[in-house]
């Protein structure tokens, strides 16, 4: 079965580099295999070239891992994250173009431009405050954030999305960057108006 997931894990990283939402070796995804362990992609290496024998297998509680690579240096967020959300199944971490101009800039993504945002997304993705990549400041931030929500962004740094499953988490990490795509070009073209209020209540309300 770990075949499975290697092969999944590495298919999603190429997946997201073809689409654009990561560049050369920047970000990093993960699932979950059991309880105790997950499965992690290497650090500093090309997303779009990534295989299955280097996923790294890492202990969710004592951080040991095994593999020939070393794991991703934001692997400290991913077993938080893990820890704190036992549904949790997926996490990725990319540099997406759209939705990092809105970390860089300061401004809060709208999930309320389109139904589907509000559906996949919900109502608010919070932005995580700078800190530098790899640290137990993030990585606290990071998992403070994302008890209560499945995505958020990371200021002058990039985007993450969670999910029960890679797929899913996948699609979140690409509703974001179309959300956020959306929003600076309209904002360009004179302003974006959101849903009435009224129509985002009811779509909330039908996702619970």
């Amino acid at each position: 079965m770990i075949k499975n997931y290697r092969e999944e894990l590495a298919a999603t990283g190429r997946l997201a580099f073809e689409r654009r939402l990561t560049f050369g070796s920047g970000g990093n995804i993960s699932c979950r295999l059991d309880e105790k362990t997950i499965l992690i992609t290497p650090s500093g290496t090309c997303k779009g070239l990534l295989t299955s024998n280097q996923m790294i297998c890492v202990d969710l509680v004592t951080g040991k891992y095994e593999g020939d690579f070393k794991p991703s240096m934001e692997t400290p967020f991913h077993t938080g994250i893990y820890q704190s959300r036992p549904e949790v199944g997926a996490i990725i971490h990319c540099h997406p173009i759209s939705c990092t101009s809105l970390a860089v800039m300061g401004h809060q993504l709208r999930t309320a431009l389109t139904p589907e945002g509000l559906m996949i997304l919900g109502r608010y993705v919070p932005t995580v405050s700078y800190d530098a990549p790899g640290t137990s400041d993030l990585a606290d931030k990071v998992v403070d954030q994302l008890r209560i929500h499945n995505a958020c962004l990371m200021q002058n740094h990039g985007a993450i999305a969670i999910g029960k499953d890679l797929p899913e988490a996948l699609n979140r990490m690409e509703t974001m960057e179309y959300l956020a795509t959306l929003q600076l070009t309209v904002e360009i073209m004179g302003g974006a108006k959101d849903l009435p209020e009224k129509e985002i209540e009811r779509i909330l309300s039908m996702i619970g």
